[in-house]
């Protein structure tokens, strides 16, 4: 991977990483949304705005932080092999997201349906910023 790769593919890792983000804290959301009849506006408005500012950022370090290592494998093994494909990074997507379910939890559960849907939005948005130009760089003009 040459370096003026770099810049696409760490632009499309982190918008990834921000789709991700943004789907695993849409279940608090979702939950606060839900409740309002029950709790009110007023109390979920706190709520919602403390996720906004202070659990989201933090997810998304996390998500970061988590994906970094397997990510990069995926996007290497893309790059060298000019996979332009969604059809391969949603998968590997879904897969990044079990993987990381099952080394923070271990368990077997309905919630890490979510980790994977997480990842296969990231693999979406992934291909979007970046796959869809894998290996591009360093090829003569058509």
């Amino acid at each position: 991977m040459a370096c003026e790769t770099c810049p696409r593919v760490v632009n499309g890792w982190f918008r990834g990483c921000l789709t991700a983000a943004t789907t695993l804290a849409a279940l608090p959301v979702i939950a606060m949304i839900l409740s309002l009849p029950y709790r009110g506006l007023e109390e979920n408005l706190g709520g919602i705005i403390t996720l906004v500012l202070f659990v989201l950022p933090l997810i998304l370090i996390l998500v970061c932080l988590l994906s970094g290592m397997p990510a990069a494998l995926v996007i290497l093994f893309g790059e060298a092999l000019r996979i332009r494909s969604v059809l391969f990074y949603v998968p590997a997507g879904a897969a990044i997201g079990a993987f990381i379910w099952r080394i923070t939890v271990g368990a077997n559960h309905p919630l890490g349906l979510l980790f994977v849907l997480a990842g296969a939005l990231a693999g979406i948005a992934y291909w979007f910023a970046a796959g869809k130009y894998a290996g591009e760089e360093g090829q003569p003009e058509r």
